[in-house]
């Protein structure tokens, strides 16, 4: 089995886009009734997350059980991920770029795993096998330089430093000529810089690629969120009828309008070509998306500047916090900071709430065990100042950038998701949907030959 995790895509963006003829794989998945809805059922005081949505479908229990909110939480062993459990039972096993498959050393254990390259969040390069080390870092460096705003000249350089490299990790042709155009057509400003977000996944996706082909484990997943970073930024320009307020101007919207199609359409293609490799090597496909997006009713479109932390390990010093906190990667606006014990976690809080690193009146710091995940929302003070500590500080002192904000969130996480399914011919889709999403991870390793647990859900739908 492939598995392709096409983060929060929904099924109103695939059948939208479907008539158009620029996803023609994702459109015979609907027409043939082999594309259903899911449905995260978490009980949650606050909006669904990604890392918690993903924790939920590939561990087959919900949130109350396995604990995962944020990327850096501990992840439950009591609840192994489906792949992990395959693995166990002695299956082979490849991954790129699926969350919580960071940190390697803990989260890949045995001799099963073909090929891994971690989620962008982890906190090093470590790879199987380790010659993807060097990729990986490109892969890390790209998450860290775009987490808010892309910037041309920095994403092509990195880019280039690997080129030498590309032909030996399946890159292709194609593909660079693609990233060239893309390049080329951001440089003239026909298309908008956050086009380039799809460069990493082109990357990782030749990558991919080569990698079932040279491995061809019993069981790969993939994972991408450049349809999901798309439809955030660009809902309202797609579906300005969701708003009641008029947010931006109809020249924003023309320029942007095509970007949730652009992103769906490379995407297809992607899937058009895994679904190739496993027609010839008799693999089912399953594309899932564990949650959706929708209009968001929290769009603020007013606000114009913002202080991103670029320098993590410099903001944590300017706040105080003892040396011996580690950061880790995490999405922006959020700093995972691991603290080793709980009463350093405790210190740590008190140093958080007093630097007033929020000015919402919303939670910012979430514990798990010894880890903070800190959302901080800083207070701009002119053009290269902010408010930290209730002392007016330059942005640069404290590791902090003034960025001009140009697209809002207008894209919100929602509950329902998207479920595939090709090259199978035992798929029975049950009741048609939406289907429990806890019902994924049996549903797999069912079809694997894999016994679920214990605490699985007995499926409702078959793969």
């Amino acid at each position: 089995m492939v598995v392709v995790e096409a983060n929060e895509v929904p099924l109103r963006v695939i059948a939208d886009n479907a008539p158009s003829g620029e996803t023609p794989f994702l459109a015979s998945l609907l027409a043939n009734g082999r594309l259903i809805e899911t449905e995260v059922g978490d009980d949650l005081d606050r909006e669904l997350y990604p890392s918690q949505s993903w924790a939920s479908m590939n561990t087959g229990v919900g949130y109350e059980k396995h604990g995962v909110y944020w990327y850096g939480d501990p992840k439950p062993v009591e609840f192994p991920l489906y792949w992990q459990q395959a693995a166990a039972a002695g299956l082979t096993v490849g991954l790129v770029n699926t969350l919580h498959s960071s940190p390697l050393a803990t989260q890949c254990v045995g001799d099963r795993y073909r090929f891994v390259v971690p989620d962008c969040f982890s906190a090093d390069s470590d790879t199987v096998p380790a010659e993807l080390s060097d990729f990986q870092q490109l892969n890390l460096r790209l998450t860290k330089s775009s987490a808010r705003r892309t910037r041309l000249g920095s994403e092509a350089r990195q880019i280039a430093k690997l080129v030498p490299l590309l032909p030996q990790l399946g890159v292709r042709g194609r593909t660079m000529v693609d990233l060239t155009s893309m390049v080329a057509g951001v440089a003239s400003r026909r298309i908008p810089t956050e086009r380039l977000r799809s460069a990493q996944f082109l990357l990782l996706g030749d990558l991919f690629v080569h990698l079932l082909e040279r491995h061809a484990p019993d069981l790969a997943v993939f994972f991408t969120n450049h349809v999901a970073a798309s439809m955030h930024r660009y809902w309202y320009a797609r579906y300005p009828n969701d708003f009641e307020d008029d947010h931006y101007d109809d020249r924003w919207v023309r320029r942007h309008r095509q970007e949730i199609p652009a992103a769906l359409a490379s995407l297809d293609r992607f899937l058009r070509r895994v679904d190739d490799w496993c027609t010839a090597h008799d693999r089912t496909l399953v594309v899932a998306s564990s949650m959706g997006q929708g209009p968001s009713p929290a769009l603020d479109a007013g606000r114009s500047h913002e202080a991103v932390v670029v320098d993590p390990q410099r903001f944590v010093d300017a706040l105080g916090i003892d040396s011996s906190v580690v950061v880790r990667g995490a999405m922006v606006p959020q700093l995972t900071l691991a603290c080793g014990s709980a009463s350093k976690a405790e210190e740590t809080d008190r140093i958080l709430v007093g630097a007033g690193v929020n000015r919402a009146a919303k939670p910012s710091i979430d514990r798990s065990g010894d880890v903070i995940t800190l959302t901080y929302d800083l207070d701009v003070v002119g053009d290269d100042a902010v408010r930290l500590g209730g002392e007016v500080q330059t942005a640069t002192s404290v590791g902090v950038e003034i960025q001009a904000v140009e697209d809002h969130s207008s894209g919100r996480h929602v509950s329902r998701g998207v479920l595939g399914v090709t090259n199978s011919s035992t798929f029975d889709a049950g009741a048609g949907g939406p289907i429990n999403a806890l019902d994924v991870a049996p549903a797999v390793l069912s079809h694997l030959g894999v016994e679920p647990a214990q605490y699985h859900r007995t499926p409702s739908i078959r793969l």
